[in-house]
């Protein structure tokens, strides 16, 4: 079930054209664990291809570690 912090994180992303690039765009302004998991939820319902999670992890282990 999506929760409301994921349902705001989903409005952030509405209209933005790719996906993958949305969710890293969106590490700067959402709570890094709900969006991992927002992005596994994803994968779930629209195919394993939407969203690379590794790599939405990599960068937001890089934005914390830049902090």
């Amino acid at each position: 079930m999506i929760r409301q912090d994921m349902f705001e994180t989903m409005m952030h992303m509405v209209g933005y054209g790719n996906l993958e690039k949305d969710f890293i765009d969106a590490i700067d302004s959402c709570e890094h664990e709900s969006l991992v998991e927002l992005a596994r939820i994803c994968n779930k319902r629209w195919g394993g291809g939407c969203v690379d999670v590794e790599e939405l992890e990599r960068a937001i282990e890089k934005y914390n570690k830049e902090e």
